[in-house]
């Protein structure tokens, strides 16, 4: 392992070109193995009183082998520095991906979703739970094919109790209801995948506040924009995916096998259908009265209300309030930027304007912003970061400066 300039340069034979990522343990970096003649993506571990998580992450990874997911090639631990070297995949990460075209159309939405199910599949089939599906966790090649790159939260029934009581892991707005009360189970994947497929599709995330605690009562409660109010031609193979998936009971949605069926044609789409068997009893004076009862009730929903009508006869249809909302909420987004290994680090702008971190930066979707992280004892570190629908928070790390 070598150093240069407070950086590590040189790492288990391979020599780092580029900081590709970070996360709240380490950076991730692009290096070569010149003897290997292989370029590999290589997780550095800077959070030492992570190394527990670190370790069970690559240990959970190298038992896994599926075309969707990166492959790891050695965990191995130089001096007191950990790192885990894995697969370089080309192309760009999901929420990259997306941010560049707004929303997908049903056809590479489907084809996106499919193989992001399979891989699930497959954990799920090892008792492997992620914990944290989103964008940022995959990689789109420029052939069209998903990878999926993370498992730093991911759990099986060997790991051992890395989360203190109290504490919940994940990222809020892709959490499941019950991920809140400390009861994430495989399922519950397939709730982030159903958020997931319906930020791809739409643009928008079906669960949006400023805030944590009023998110969290909003998934909860399981409340969103259907899906076609904002885009009218979504399929109806996607439809079902969203509907099924963003269930609050984990016993009522549909399991990352069966989305992979389901988008695969294997398994077609069961639209919602009225039992309309009568029984052989049904006498003809019931139809009357059966027939007469649901016209009343059709009278009931379909009779204009005053405010709805204005003059002329014209009835004035209700927006619907969700779509309204998400679409004002897109206009400005808030975003939390904060350093975990040091609790007075700082964010510095452009025009030398210098905040106490944790600081939230707010803005249109598409604007970029760049400011520079600052702690005493700690490598300055500049960033530059895009305002999207789907991102709420970064957080980094700080490289200490070496004595």
């Amino acid at each position: 392992m070598r150093y240069e300039s407070g950086h590590i340069n040189e790492i288990a034979g391979y020599r780092l070109t580029e900081r590709i990522g970070s996360g709240g343990m380490g950076d991730v970096y692009k290096g070569y193995n010149a003897a290997l003649s292989r370029t590999a993506a290589i997780k550095i571990l800077h959070q030492k009183e992570m190394a527990d998580r670190f370790r069970n992450e690559a240990y959970i990874q190298s038992s896994v082998s599926h075309p969707n997911i990166a492959c790891l090639y050695e965990y191995m631990v130089t001096g007191d520095t950990a790192c885990i070297i894995m697969e370089y995949v080309e192309g760009d990460s999901l929420d990259v991906y997306l941010h560049r075209r707004g929303k997908l159309s049903n056809e590479e939405t489907e084809n996106i979703v499919r193989q992001i199910a399979s891989s699930l599949a497959y954990l799920h089939s090892k008792e492997i739970l992620h914990r944290d599906i989103k964008p940022q966790n995959f990689k789109v090649r420029p052939d069209g094919k998903v990878t999926m790159l993370d498992f730093g939260i991911a759990k099986n029934k060997y790991t051992p109790k890395l989360t203190q009581q109290g504490f919940i892991v994940g990222t809020t707005e892709y959490m499941a209801p019950e991920q809140f009360q400390q009861q994430v189970q495989k399922i519950s994947d397939v709730w982030s995948l159903g958020v997931l497929t319906y930020e791809l599709l739409t643009g928008y995330m079906p669960f949006d506040a400023n805030n944590p605690v009023t998110m969290r009562a909003k998934i909860e409660k399981g409340e969103f924009t259907k899906p076609r109010v904002l885009v009218p031609q979504v399929s109806e193979k996607l439809n079902t995916v969203i509907e099924k998936s963003l269930q609050v009971n984990p016993s009522n949605r549909i399991s990352a096998t069966q989305i992979e069926m389901l988008l695969s044609g294997k398994q077609p789409a069961q639209p919602v259908k009225l039992n309309a068997a009568l029984p052989k009893e049904f006498s003809k004076k019931n139809i009357i009265i059966a027939t007469a009862v649901l016209l009343v009730i059709l009278l009931v929903i379909f009779i204009p209300r005053g405010e709805n009508v204005v003059p002329g006869g014209d009835v004035v249809l209700p927006k619907e309030p969700e779509a309204t909302e998400q679409l004002q909420a897109a206009s400005l987004q808030t975003l939390t930027i904060e350093v975990l290994n040091s609790t007075e680090a700082f964010i510095v702008f452009p025009d030398g304007d210098e905040k106490k971190l944790p600081y939230q930066i707010k803005g249109k979707e598409g604007e970029n912003f760049k400011f520079t992280l600052k702690a005493d004892g700690y490598v300055s570190k500049e960033v530059e970061v895009p305002i999207t629908i789907g991102r709420r928070s970064y957080t980094y790390s700080l490289d200490k400066i070496k004595e």
